[in-house]
């Protein structure tokens, strides 16, 4: 009996496991059926919330610099190219919370007895909690304004 290489996987009990050959997959493969290629549209949705996160930091950032910085960055905002910008982002989040949502009704199941709560209502819930939420910023914006 020849001494397995480094290479080789051993099993628990000392024997050799031979590799099986794993296709890899082609780089258009979320091409092939619209599921795929709604989940890739879901995933690329998430470079839209990285770069408004960016642009809040920046924010942040331009406040904490002083007036003129702060001044500088709301004329940034203003500017068509940043509103067309801002537009575009909107639109990718509001997608990609859509799709969230729908993603979580199908992971979440919420049983009640032996009753197991419709999807729809799921989803009802969690666009009721983000109008709340949203709501209630809108309120504490209006009341420290």
């Amino acid at each position: 009996m020849t001494r397995p290489s480094e290479h080789t996987p051993i099993s628990a009990a000392g024997r050799r496991r031979y590799p099986f050959l794993v296709k890899r997959p082609s780089r258009t493969w979320w091409l092939r059926t619209r599921a795929y290629r709604r989940f890739a549209a879901r995933e690329a949705t998430s470079l839209f919330a990285a770069a408004f996160s960016l642009i809040l930091l920046t924010f942040l950032f331009a406040l904490s610099r002083g007036p003129q910085a702060y001044d500088g960055f709301l004329r940034w905002l203003q500017r068509p190219g940043t509103v067309i910008l801002l537009a575009v982002i909107l639109v990718a989040i509001l997608y990609h919370v859509a799709t969230w949502f729908r993603l979580t009704s199908q992971i979440l199941v919420i049983r009640i007895g032996r009753l197991v709560v419709p999807r729809k209502i799921v989803v009802g819930g969690l666009v009721a909690v983000w109008l709340l939420l949203s709501g209630l910023v809108l309120y504490l914006y209006a009341l420290f304004l």
